[in-house]
């Protein structure tokens, strides 16, 4: 699926993750120093986001002057990640967005890269090692995997009315909070489908 990628300055991702991702979007977006891991790999982003603590003002000028746009948050109520999506729900609605390069690094970062998902009432894909990682929505989703896959439905507070269809241990309109209920749960074939009526909720998926 092609759209707008999001590269966040924690873990490099391997070569070859960050190829096919370059590959399959059109929109590339830096969150601040990123910008820098990118251009070690010889990859230009189209927008740099972000307060720009992570990026010297010359550093900051030849960017510009490659064509690259930049957009300078210096806002300390949001993070660059949900300040990243904020712009490209905005400018881009109704995109896909993808991102990575969100794990490692500092845990309150990789923690937060989860919170903003909604945050910013977003559909992006988190991308982290072998894991897929989406807000679960009023709407049915479904997503494509295959038999034996690992999933876990992860509440942030009470969540109610889910459902998940395709797995060793279905759902129909439960309620979840916090806790370990939905962890480790597997897919039964090559399609799962999850909604979930209110509450923050998301799904993990290994792919």
């Amino acid at each position: 699926m092609t759209g707008i990628l999001i590269v966040g300055n924690g873990n490099q991702p391997l070569h070859s993750v960050l190829e096919y991702f370059v590959a399959a979007s059109p929109v590339i977006i830096a969150l601040d120093g990123a910008a820098m891991m990118l251009q070690k790999r010889q990859i230009q982003p189209d927008v740099i986001i972000g307060d720009m603590d992570g990026l010297t003002s010359k550093q900051l000028d030849a960017f510009h002057s490659k064509g690259v746009q930049i957009v300078n948050d210096s806002t300390q109520d949001t993070s660059d990640i949900s300040k990243g999506l904020t712009w490209s729900q905005k400018q881009y609605p109704g995109e896909h967005i993808d991102v990575i390069g969100v794990d490692g690094g500092r845990l309150d970062h990789q923690l937060g890269a989860f919170s903003a998902l909604f945050e910013c009432q977003s559909e992006a894909h988190i991308h982290i090692d072998e894991w897929l990682v989406v807000r679960v929505t009023t709407t049915p989703i479904q997503y494509n995997t295959t038999a034996s896959r690992n999933i876990s439905l992860i509440p942030f507070g009470e969540v109610s009315g889910v459902t998940l269809v395709g797995c060793k241990y279905p759902l129909e309109n439960e309620q979840l909070t916090s806790g370990t209920r939905g962890i480790h749960n597997e897919t039964l074939g090559d399609q799962i489908t999850v909604s979930c009526q209110q509450g923050d909720l998301l799904l993990l998926i290994r792919v």
